[in-house]
């Protein structure tokens, strides 16, 4: 699933999709959570579109249309959601593939905030990087906590990230145990009259002086060790006209374009 797939639209019939990831999956010892420096950007967008990065930690065990267990965070400009073009933090959850369970943010009751966090779900982040300007960088790291089994969401924009909140293990049932899928990237929406909106930066990978990146990606193990992420993540796009990913090397990885026609 694209993270924009699970975000709620004007219309879902009539809503088009698209990614630029790096996957990452080990259905055997599993994953436990995520540091990664991630670049943000703002973009005037209108209704009809969306634009994201996002990591998407997921637990694909069973029958994964009506138990698909999720957590994705990130950064996200959703004029339909907001009514703005401004870029906010954002939060996912669900344990039945978004059948009947979770929510965006603080919809319903589910993430647990803390207080003096730095910032709430869906609040606004600034300052933003802009093609041509300096950038921006928040660090996200969503971690299991391995006594309570909650999974916990730091924040951090141009520094050290402190606690936001949790995930209570309770909201899951195989997340609740580990993560058997993480996904991290570039996602974009836009309704079928509309252009598919600028991901990233706006700039291909391949032009890295001016392309979105992601850096310093940590993979969190069960015994509360980090290890960089390896080279070998599988590479989605979902249409290399519109928007690429370069490799992953030294725990980094560009990705973005400027939308347009597909």
């Amino acid at each position: 699933m694209s993270y924009a797939q699970a975000l709620p639209s004007k219309n879902d019939d009539d809503t088009k999709y698209y990614f630029a990831v790096h996957l990452m999956e080990d259905n055997d010892n599993g994953y436990y959570g995520i540091s990664a420096n991630m670049d943000v950007y703002g973009h005037n967008l209108n209704v009809g579109q969306l634009s994201a990065g996002a990591i998407c930690i997921h637990n694909w065990e069973g029958d994964v249309n009506k138990k698909l267990n999720s957590i994705i965070v990130g950064w996200v400009v959703w004029p339909y959601r907001f009514n703005d073009s401004r870029t906010h933090l954002f939060t996912v959850w669900t344990k039945d593939n978004h059948q009947s369970t979770g929510c965006v943010n603080l919809d319903c009751p589910g993430f647990k905030l803390v207080k003096g966090s730095p910032i709430s779900p869906g609040g606004i982040i600034s300052p933003v990087s802009g093609i041509n300007r300096k950038r921006q960088t928040i660090t996200i790291r969503v971690s299991k906590e391995s006594s309570s089994g909650d999974w916990w969401l730091y924040y951090g924009i141009n520094g050290v990230p402190i606690p936001v909140g949790y995930f209570p293990a309770s909201l899951f049932d195989s997340l609740s145990t580990k993560s058997t899928q993480i996904s991290i990237g570039g996602h974009a929406r836009s309704t079928t009259n509309n252009t598919t909106p600028p991901m990233g930066s706006g700039a291909f990978a391949s032009n890295p002086g001016q392309a979105a990146s992601i850096h310093d990606i940590w993979l969190i193990h069960k015994d509360g060790r980090s290890t960089p992420i390896g080279n070998d993540a599988r590479t989605k796009v979902t249409d290399g006209k519109l928007y690429s990913a370069s490799p992953i090397g030294r725990a980094q990885f560009f990705y973005g374009g400027p939308g347009g026609k597909s």
